[in-house]
């Protein structure tokens, strides 16, 4: 009797040591989810990520994607707010983070504070100066500059 309360003990241990989920579990979760246009599961997954993994770039850069298409579902600029504060966080893990670096310039640029996505395009160019979206950028950061 003693060895198979031993045995389902162990094997209990086994499974819940198996069901733990990683941070990355949580952000290739939330991305399925997002693909899905499961918005709000999306952020629910990006946030559980982050509480095990808070330094990851990444992970911000990704909870920003899901705040903007929150914020254009809903227009409640709380979501513009937290959608630039998570681009923000992903730069301050790393300044040259260019999901972020271009993700954080476009939503100034689209929400009409174009003078304030000028350093994030620059920065854009100088860690990739073969960025793919070379020529556009360019055109974004001479429009914001002509004011």
């Amino acid at each position: 009797m003693k060895k198979l309360i031993i045995i389902i003990t162990a094997a209990l241990v086994l499974f819940a040591c198996g069901q733990r989920q990683t941070a990355q579990d949580y952000f290739e979760s939330g991305a399925q989810h997002f693909q899905k246009g499961e918005i709000d599961k999306a952020i629910m997954d990006y946030e559980q990520g982050l509480k095990l993994e808070p330094l990851s770039a990444a992970g911000h850069n990704l909870l920003g994607m899901a705040c903007r298409f929150k914020f254009n579902q809903t227009a409640d600029p709380e979501w513009r707010k937290k959608e630039i504060a998570s681009f923000k966080e992903a730069l301050k893990i790393n300044p040259n983070f260019m999901p972020a670096l271009v993700n954080l310039g476009a939503t100034y640029y689209y929400s009409g504070e174009k003078e304030k996505a000028v350093p994030y395009f620059k920065r854009v160019l100088e860690v990739n100066p073969n960025h793919p979206e070379t020529d556009e950028i360019k055109k974004m950061i001479a429009e914001a500059e002509e004011k």
